[in-house]
């Protein structure tokens, strides 16, 4: 089974809030260092002096546009050894699907797909060359169900975990280790980004990340945080065909 603490350094997209913050702080408590990838500087730079406060990690942070500057952060890490992945960077945007820019369609591919598909290619090819190596893909629950007014979003996702699963499965004998983490409603700034209402039912971003990397020391492919969402999963997934969950969740949407 992986362990954390075989690992030297960790990089975190979407670090500045939300999941890939706690990943951040969760990942500086089992003392590695840490690689912090985001778009504000200022939320970076007080996650580092929070770091340093808890743990000895070494922290770079790096501000980047991923979609715009994922070469950038490629290079500037290439005199490190990065072993885990964390794949935490995302968007969604609810609507009609017509009643968007396809700019903004445009850039929820770009970095939910092609940016999280680039990096995984890049690190992975090292951590096939030492031998050993971590992917965290944080997907979502979304990426289970064709989810009118979420249609592009849940897309996406079902990439990241049909991506993640083939991977899992093409690496079991390599000594790197996959997992695609599925969560559904958390606290984080994605409702708001997604110009989407949200209710007070949530989990908290903290309960996600300790879950997953539970799940990822325990040598398991697929995580989905919360007893309702894995029902969804399991149950309405098996139970019901694709038309009559697309013809429900419009309703629910």
């Amino acid at each position: 089974m992986p362990k954390l603490s075989d690992y030297r350094w960790a990089l975190v997209t979407g670090a500045s809030s939300g999941i890939g913050r706690e990943f951040a702080l969760e990942l500086a408590r089992r003392n590695l260092n840490l690689v912090l990838v985001g778009r504000d500087v200022s939320a970076l730079s007080k996650l580092e002096e929070e770091i340093h406060s808890i743990s000895s990690s070494k922290v770079i942070f790096i501000q980047a546009d991923l979609v715009k500057d994922t070469s950038y952060v490629i290079e500037n890490t290439s005199h490190l050894q990065i072993d885990l992945l964390i794949n935490n960077a995302g968007l969604g945007l609810y609507g009609e699907f017509p009643t968007h820019q396809w700019d903004e369609y445009e850039t929820i591919i770009d970095l939910n797909v092609k940016v999280l598909t680039q990096l995984t290619y890049h690190y992975l090819k090292e951590m096939l060359r030492v031998g050993r190596g971590g992917i965290i893909n944080i997907a979502s629950v979304a990426g289970f169900f064709p989810i009118p007014k979420f249609a592009v979003y849940a897309s996406t996702k079902a990439y990241v975990y049909n991506f993640s699963l083939a991977l899992w499965a093409e690496l079991l004998d390599k000594n790197i280790h996959v997992l695609c983490v599925a969560p559904g409603k958390t606290r984080t700034k994605f409702f708001e980004r997604a110009k989407m209402r949200t209710d007070y039912n949530m989990m908290e971003p903290r309960e996600v990340v300790v879950g997953a990397l539970r799940a990822f020391e325990a040598g398991k492919p697929l995580y989905i945080p919360d007893v309702g969402n894995k029902l969804a999963y399991s149950v309405v997934r098996r139970i019901f065909s694709d038309r009559v969950v697309a013809k429900i969740l419009k309703k629910f949407f």
